[in-house]
Order: structure tokens, then C-alpha cells, then sequence
């Protein structure tokens, strides 16, 4: 192993275009793949018919795992990577997330420099590198998850986020994201919830499509800062076992249910790659489904970008799928069906088998159209043209001023209040100590795909150590309880009720799933995230146990929640006098939840996701089908979900999330018909009645009277967030294109004529809405 300290300093941003021109064959003088004036797709075109057969192979796949990390220090395997670079060389990785930036850049940029310098056309790799909430490996701003952040509900505050993320990317010399995640929330067991959005498909293609636009931006010369992959293509949802409920499959529900928000995305912010996921659709694995990738995604909804694996999703159809005989039969059967690229993080990809295929016309051809797709990719980011970055410059991007107060703003918005009995928020003289109980209140629970080490104050400050900034050491009492992972010990139970008593106030902070993928962390830590699906819904381990406990004291509790799941709250759980959940951390939640407790933020999050009343009464969706409310025979009004004995209308639903004032949405104004193809208008006017500053989140929902097929018993059509100060009033008007009403037929877009029923108001509940029809005619 080679440590990142001894490797010699490599002079970055020398290297440019001149570097490759030198590595041209005698007598091609400025090929035409050199001509930045030329489009993406020309250069490509250039530089596709002067590789060897050995060259384009080499282009499927990549080295992911570049950097490894041994006693702390950020490692280079050079003999291993250089094994795999020579059959796998179209992209690189960053390696292990604890290795800090500083570190990785030199080792990545004399990578880069090597294989420029040392290659007979010098085709540089493109780096690429998840992305959610921050920068892959650690030293940069961690902002909040993404369901985290799409709780706020402010798209002109993602914007901002999206495109600090992406300036600490390309100033870490990343070209290209694993990122926007568009599946959708619907299954509270899924361990990735947290990854995603929510369980709407409008809103995930609001912040999906802000996600792509703003991350491939284009710089002052014309190439886009960083690529995008849209992902996972298709994932699939539940129908949770209701006896006469819809069932989940065929074109409508693929069309109108998991490719939505694709079809929004690709339409208006134009990806220029997308992922496969490792779902069977129909029997059949995503990364040889030919139909679709071909029929589906390219004919019907016309990407143009590259298709990509997921991570060793190829090798799967292998080991675990068992519908490909070997690794070659599979590398076969996935370029057929029109997977472009492949990510190999163990260095083993099976594209590499296509080296054996130079003599079959078909393959060769299937091979230059991928390799094509990924040369335009390195083309429109500028890999070929722009110099590598610097040290310097990136340590002037990461995680300066304006990036850390966006990240404060957007932690403040993404914090949703759900119940408040009146004690929030404190008053600073009548507080004096604060017990706060439970091992997540003394870590940063960021998810998975964010480079952070929970308990280690350089990744940002826990709620316990924001509220000791906030009140001093000495009134903050800390009790850690029980573990955070499954466990059968509750020694720590008593302590957590006596520092309750003695101070005579509670937070009590219980969630899921916290730690990175390194490898002592997805073994040992994990209960929530990706390869993690839950089949309780309650907290794990004792935490419920604990709280009750807490609560038995009969001091003032606070249950603040952590995690990028839903939970089911029981009866004694909402004993709690106030409920936060704080989702997925970024490194300044603490400090948003201290500034919430105390009343100098008012919380303004709403649910994205629908929290399930109990274990099986899910999917707990609001916009569920007619059908899947019933369950009843002859003339009986019974729901299946007899015990316990809940409705599908679950309380704590989509859309909804508490402040400390109040609001009043006027009656809607719209006109009561509509000519067909005309918008539909509507205006309300919003005023805040209380006696602080607020935002709320005005939302528009909306169905036909009757449809062709079935259709949701509500769907989100729009929604504007706004800020109002004490007795101000504000003038919304929502206008929806009588084209955005619409649904898929068999695969084609149908708009009904007739009656349709809009809600406008502050969430999908009944009582938040104003009700009105419109004929459509």
C-alpha cells in the first residue's frame, strides 16, 4: 500500500488540452476530438473511429474504489488499480468517504495526469461519484438528506443547495453524479426512503428536475459543470395487501405510478445519464430489460442520454437473479437490452469479457454506440479541455460562507413540527436545565451516502452539543439510555428517569440507521438505509421502551426524531407533549432544532411522506386508489385493517407540518368552467394570523370525476411555499396547463373532459383543504 503522504506532489492545473494534443499520431494534426468549438457529440464521433478495439471495451467500466483507507490514513492500492485500470478505464471513483479532500485531489488529479500522459490517445477518465447531501468523501458542507430536505419544500432554496454541492464537486474535480434520486417513497419499510424525496410524483419531479438543472449548469465556456444520473429505473411499490386493491403492475402503472417523475425530468432538465435499478419488472431483471430500456425509456419517452448499471448489478444476474449463465452470457444479455456503462466498485467488471466479441458485427456496433454515450458525457463536462483543479481553489470552495449559511437555511426548513400541545416553543427564563436523553441525541445521523463519523464534532454539532453551546454544560444533563441498535440491555433506563427529574424537563431523541458504507459501520451500526429494509416500524432496539419510561416521570417531554424514516407512534408515544422529526441530519440540525425549541426559527416543514399508523397498515400513500379504501362486503362499511382497527386516511399525512402561528387560506377563486385545453387558474389569498413571522406551503391538489382507468383519490398538481410576517397577506395564484391534468393510457397521454374536483389548502388533510369543482368542456 502506498500512503497518500508519500506520493510525489503532482503540479496541478499545468496540464491542458496541449497535453493530449502532443499524444495524437504522427501526422493527425488538430483531429477534430481536440476542437472545443465542436459539439459533444461531433468530437465523440471523431474519436470513436480512431480507438482500437481493446480502447473502446476499456471504456464500459471503471475503477470506483480508488482510495482505500488503513489506520486513519487515506490509502493507494497502485498495484491493484493499475490491474484494473488497464481493462477498465472510463471513469474513477473517490474511494473511502472518511478520507478528507485535501487528501484525495493530489492522488486523484496524478491518476488522471498518468493516464492522460501515458496512453497512446490520452482519453482522460471522468470521475464519478455519488452525491446526495454533500460531497462523496469528508472536509465538505454536509447539508440535511434529501427527504430532509425536501420537507422544506422551498425548490429556490434547494436550487441554492444543489448548486453549492455542485460547485464543492467540480472544485474536487468530480465530473459527474450519481444523483437525483427519483423513486418514490411508498413503502415505509425501504431502507433508501431516506434517499428519496417522498411518496408524490409531482413533487419528486419539482425537486428532480431542479436537481439536473442546476447541477448541469454550464460554465463561462459552454460545458456542463457536472452530469447528472437520474436513478433508479424503475423501482417498484407496494399495494399492502387489502383485499379488493389494485395490484401493481402492467404499462398504466408504470407510465402513470414509477416513471413519472422520469418523464417530467428527462422532458424538461434533459439528464445526460440514468441508472437501472436492481428491481425485476415483470420477471425481468432491470439491467437486461430490453423492453424497458428500449421500448419503454427510449421510444416512448425519448432519453437520449447513457444507460448505466447500478453498482455490480450486471454480476447479479448471475449470483442472484439466476437468469444469466456466466459472466459473459450476462455482459451479453445487458448490452442487448442497452446498458451503456457499467459500476464495478469491486474492480471486477464483467464488460471486460466483451474483449472476446471483436469478430461479431452485432456486439461491436452495441459497443461504439456505448462508448459513444459515455465520450459525449467527457466531452460536455470538458474533461478533455479543462485543467485539473487545484488544491487551493478547492480549499476556497469547500465549505465557505455563503455554502454553510445555505446549508443553516435550509436545516431551519427541513425540521417538521407534528404535534404541540402548547409547550414549544420554550421560554428561555423559564428554563433552567435540560435533560436530553438517547444515544441519538449525541450523533449526526446523515445517511448512508454522506461522508460523515456520527459522533465526531469536526463532521458539525449533535443536539446535545448545541444545546450545551446554547445553555452551558452544566444544564444540559445527558443520559445516552439504551443503545441505538438492537439490544437487550436497559441498565441505562434509570439514569435517563432521574436526570428527567432532576431537571424537570425532557428532549428524549430516538431514531434509525445511522454510520457511512465503511465496512465497520454497514456490518455493525446499520438499521435503516440502503441493503437495510425494516419490517418494524417502531424504534429499534429498547428507545420506545425508554421513552415510555421518560414519560413516566410525568416531566415535560420533547420526543425529537432522527432518521430517513417514518415511524409508527403509538399510543404511549404520543403521550410526548411535542413531536419533531429532524430526518437525516446535516452538520447544523442541531443548531436548527435548538433555534425551533427556543422559538427563533419557526418550523415551516411539512411532511413528504405519509406516516403509517401501524406495522402493516402501509402503504400509507395519501393519493392511493378508490379501491384500496375498501375491503367490505354486501352492504358492511368494514376496512381490512380491522386490527388494529385504522382507516386508510392516515392522520399524519402528506403535506402536513405544525408552526407556531397560524394561517387562513381565503376561498378559491376560479373560474367554474374551462374550455378544453385551457389552464386552469386559481387564486386564494394567504394571511397570517398569528403574532410571529411563518412560512407556509399553499398546495394544490386535484382528480377527475370519473376516468378511463382508475385513478388516485388526489394528486399534488402544484405548490408555492411563502413568508409572512404577523398580519400580513399575500395573493397566490396557481396555474395549471390543461395538459398537466392528464394520465397514461397504454402508453399514451389522455386528458379527460367533465368535472374534475381541486383542494387547495396546507396538506392533504380534509381539514386543511377548501374544496371546488371545475368543468372541463
Amino acid at each position: 500500500m502506498v500512503r497518500v503522504a508519500a506520493l510525489t506532489a503532482f503540479l496541478v492545473g499545468l496540464w491542458d488540452i496541449t497535453s493530449i494534443s502532443k499524444l495524437v499520431c504522427a501526422g493527425q494534426h488538430n483531429p477534430a476530438y481536440l476542437d472545443s468549438s465542436l459539439p459533444p457529440k461531433e468530437r465523440a464521433a471523431d474519436l470513436l473511429q480512431r480507438m482500437t478495439w481493446e480502447e473502446k471495451v476499456g471504456q464500459l467500466g471503471g475503477v470506483r474504489r480508488t482510495l482505500g483507507r488503513t489506520n486513519g490514513q487515506a490509502t493507494l492500492n497502485k498495484t491493484a488499480f493499475d490491474i484494473a485500470h488497464k481493462t477498465q478505464n472510463g471513469q474513477i471513483g473517490l474511494g473511502a468517504q472518511y478520507n478528507y479532500a485535501k487528501d484525495v485531489l493530489p492522488v486523484v488529479n496524478e491518476l488522471r495526469a498518468e493516464q492522460i500522459n501515458s496512453t497512446r490517445l490520452g482519453i482522460p477518465y471522468v470521475v464519478i461519484t455519488d452525491s446526495i447531501n454533500s460531497v462523496w468523501v469528508s472536509g465538505g458542507t454536509l447539508f440535511p438528506g434529501a427527504i430532509s430536505m425536501a420537507s422544506s419544500w422551498n425548490l429556490d432554496l434547494y436550487e441554492r443547495v444543489i448548486a453549492a454541492i455542485r460547485d464543492e464537486n467540480h472544485a474536487l474535480g468530480v465530473n459527474w453524479v450519481l444523483s437525483p434520486e427519483l423513486d418514490i417513497a411508498y413503502d415505509p419499510r425501504n431502507g433508501r426512503n431516506g434517499e428519496m424525496f417522498g411518496e408524490d410524483t409531482y413533487l419528486i419531479s419539482q425537486f428532480g428536475t431542479k436537481h439536473v438543472q442546476t447541477m448541469q449548469a454550464k460554465d463561462d465556456n459552454g460545458f456542463v459543470k457536472i452530469a447528472t444520473t437520474v436513478k433508479h429505473w424503475v423501482y417498484g411499490r407496494g399495494n399492502g395487501g387489502v383485499n379488493r386493491a389494485s395490484m401493481s403492475g402492467g404499462i398504466n402503472h408504470i407510465m402513470n405510478d414509477l416513471a413519472a417523475p422520469y418523464i417530467k425530468v428527462i422532458k424538461e432538465a434533459e439528464p445526460l445519464s440514468l441508472m437501472v435499478s436492481y428491481a425485476s419488472v415483470d420477471r425481468v431483471p432491470m439491467s437486461i430489460n430490453r423492453h424497458m430500456i428500449q421500448d419503454i425509456l427510449r421510444y416512448n419517452l425519448g432519453f437520449e442520454g447513457l444507460v448505466m448499471s447500478d453498482a455490480s448489478s450486471i454480476q447479479y444476474t448471475t449470483t442472484e437473479s439466476k437468469v444469466a449463465k456466466s459472466r459473459e452470457d450476462a455482459a451479453l444479455k445487458a448490452l442487448r437490452a442497452g446498458l451503456e456503462h457499467e459500476l464495478s466498485p469491486d474492480g471486477a467488471g464483467l464488460y471486460t469479457t466483451l474483449i472476446n466479441e471483436f469478430n461479431n458485427t452485432e456486439i461491436a456496433n452495441l459497443i461504439d454506440k456505448s462508448v459513444l454515450a459515455l465520450l459525449v458525457i467527457k466531452f460536455a463536462t470538458g474533461v478533455f479541455d479543462n485543467s485539473l483543479p487545484s488544491v487551493e481553489k478547492m480549499a476556497n470552495t469547500l465549505r465557505n460562507e455563503d455554502h454553510l449559511e445555505i446549508n443553516r437555511n435550509i436545516s431551519r426548513e427541513s425540521v417538521v413540527l407534528l404535534k404541540n400541545d402548547g409547550i414549544l416553543p420554550l421560554q428561555r427564563n423559564n428554563i433552567g436545565k435540560i435533560a436530553v436523553v438517547g444515544a441519538y441525541a449525541d450523533m449526526i445521523n446523515a445517511g448512508m451516502y454522506a461522508a460523515c463519523n456520527a459522533t465526531d464534532p469536526a463532521y458539525g454539532d449533535s443536539l446535545r452539543r448545541s444545546l450545551s453551546k446554547e445553555l452551558g454544560d452544566e444544564n444540559v444533563l445527558y443520559a445516552h439510555g439504551v443503545d441505538a441498535l438492537p439490544s437487550n440491555d436497559s441498565s441505562g433506563i434509570d439514569a435517563a428517569m432521574a436526570v428527567a427529574r432532576e431537571a424537570g424537563f425532557a428532549v428524549v431523541v430516538l431514531g434509525s440507521g445511522y454510520g457511512t458504507f465503511d465496512a465497520t459501520e454497514i456490518n455493525n451500526r446499520r438499521t435503516d438505509g440502503e441493503g437495510f429494509a425494516h419490517a418494524e416500524l417502531g424504534f429499534p432496539g429498547l428507545q420506545q421502551q425508554l421513552l415510555d419510561a421518560v414519560l413516566d416521570t410525568g416531566v415535560p417531554t420533547i420526543l425529537v426524531m432522527s432518521g430517513g424514516q417514518t415511524f409508527v407512534l403509538n399510543e404511549s408515544t404520543m403521550r410526548s407533549a411535542a413531536i419533531i422529526h429532524s430526518w437525516l441530519s446535516g452538520e447544523f440540525t442541531g443548531d436548527a432544532l435548538v433555534e425551533i425549541l427556543f422559538g427563533d426559527t419557526n418550523p415551516s416543514g411539512k411532511l413528504t411522506v405519509t406516516m403509517p399508523q401501524a406495522n402493516g397498515a402501509f402503504p400509507a400513500a395519501y393519493d392511493y386508489l378508490p379501491s384500496d379504501d375498501q375491503g367490505g362486503f354486501g352492504t358492511a362499511t368494514l376496512y381490512d385493517w380491522q386490527w388494529p382497527q385504522v382507516a386508510r386516511y392516515a392522520p399524519l399525512r402528506f403535506g402536513f407540518g405544525l408552526s407556531y402561528t397560524t394561517f387562513n387560506i381565503s376561498s378559491p377563486v376560479t373560474p367554474s368552467a374551462v374550455s378544453y385545453g385551457g389552464d386552469v387558474s386559481v387564486s386564494v389569498s394567504v394571511k397570517n394570523t398569528g403574532k410571529v413571522a411563518g412560512k407556509e406551503v399553499v398546495q394544490l391538489y386535484y382528480r377527475p370525476e370519473y376516468s378511463v382507468i382508475e385513478f388516485p383519490v388526489m394528486k399534488l398538481v402544484r405548490f408555492v411555499k411563502i413568508d409572512l410576517a404577523p398580519g400580513e397577506s399575500k395573493d397566490i395564484k396557481l396555474v395549471v396547463p390543461h395538459n398537466e391534468l392528464g394520465y397514461y393510457i397504454d402508453g399514451i397521454w389522455n386528458v379527460d373532459s367533465g368535472n374534475y374536483t381541486f383542494w387547495i389548502g396546507s396538506s392533504s388533510r380534509t381539514e386543511d383543504l377548501h374544496r371546488f369543482n371545475v368543468t372541463i368542456s
